[in-house]
């Protein structure tokens, strides 16, 4: 789990009125984070929430069991593929998920990551929690929004994406308004860091220098990691894309993936 975390409450939160909002959830290998929105505006967030809590809510009991309109949880993944949507069959999805070495402990889930693509990724088991304490019927893979929002935002073949959490950077890159690259790599440190970006912009034959890379999630323009992506690439900046209405106090990038689960409506679970 990180070190730092992150808790914010509008003053106009009232879980009375649960059943007008949409609860999010991101899980993650150590942690989860959540966001309560009504229509776009961001009533609750917080980050680095202990994951027992989500299998036996104490501290978090009033915010995780409420009786929300949506819950959407986002589910992170030990390993995916991606197919062209006019390639995939639902009915050999136990086929495909053998490139995926899934183990006895992993699940292995299908759905359509945007319109030309689906993934099928496997989770760990041990990370989803039951329902016993709230709906878990809506789950999608945790990056889904993210690449979604991009791709709506996204201007320019130059533009290449990472979002950090938990030492794990998730890439993503778009060519003629198409996805053309999607990947994730665990990092320690800054160098690694710059490697993984460094390698994945030869791999696109991307010039570094003529290259935008555009950061979020666990990462500000004062960091270390920062400031050394800056001696490769010729623009590093922090993503500004606004999914949702939020106060000063709130950095976007922050919680650009959570946010962004909310555009994620539905779900197809195999």
């Amino acid at each position: 789990m990180s070190e730092h975390s992150f808790k914010y409450t509008d003053e106009e939160l009232n879980l009375d009125q649960a059943h007008h909002y949409t609860l999010l959830l991101q899980l993650n290998a150590q942690s989860f984070s959540y966001a309560i929105i009504f229509e776009k505006k961001l009533l609750a967030w917080a980050e680095n929430c202990p994951p027992e809590e989500l299998k036996n809510p104490q501290e978090y009991k009033d915010i995780l069991t409420a009786d929300y309109k949506k819950v959407i949880t986002g589910l992170p993944t030990t390993g995916f593929t991606l197919l062209p949507t006019t390639l995939f069959d639902d009915t050999r999805v136990a086929d495909m998920a053998r490139l995926l070495d899934v183990k006895e402990t992993e699940k292995v889930y299908a759905q359509s990551l945007d319109n030309e693509n689906f993934i099928i990724y496997k989770v760990d088991e041990a990370l989803v929690p039951n329902g016993e304490y709230f709906d878990i019927s809506n789950t999608v893979y945790q990056g889904k929004g993210w690449i979604n929002l991009i791709a709506a935002n996204n201007s320019g073949n130059n533009n290449l994406y990472v979002n950090m959490d938990e030492g794990v950077a998730e890439f993503l890159f778009f060519k003629e308004n198409k996805l053309r690259f999607y990947n994730f790599f665990s990092y320690t440190n800054s160098e690694e860091l710059a490697y993984y970006s460094a390698f994945v912009a030869e791999e696109l034959s991307l010039n570094m220098k003529q290259t935008n890379l555009i950061l979020s999630g666990d990462i500000n323009a004062t960091d270390s990691s920062f400031t050394y992506l800056e001696k490769f690439f010729g623009t590093v900046k922090l993503n500004d894309i606004y999914p949702l209405e939020m106060p000063e106090q709130v950095v976007p990038h922050k919680l650009l993936t959570l946010a962004a689960l909310s555009l994620c409506a539905s779900s197809e679970e195999n």
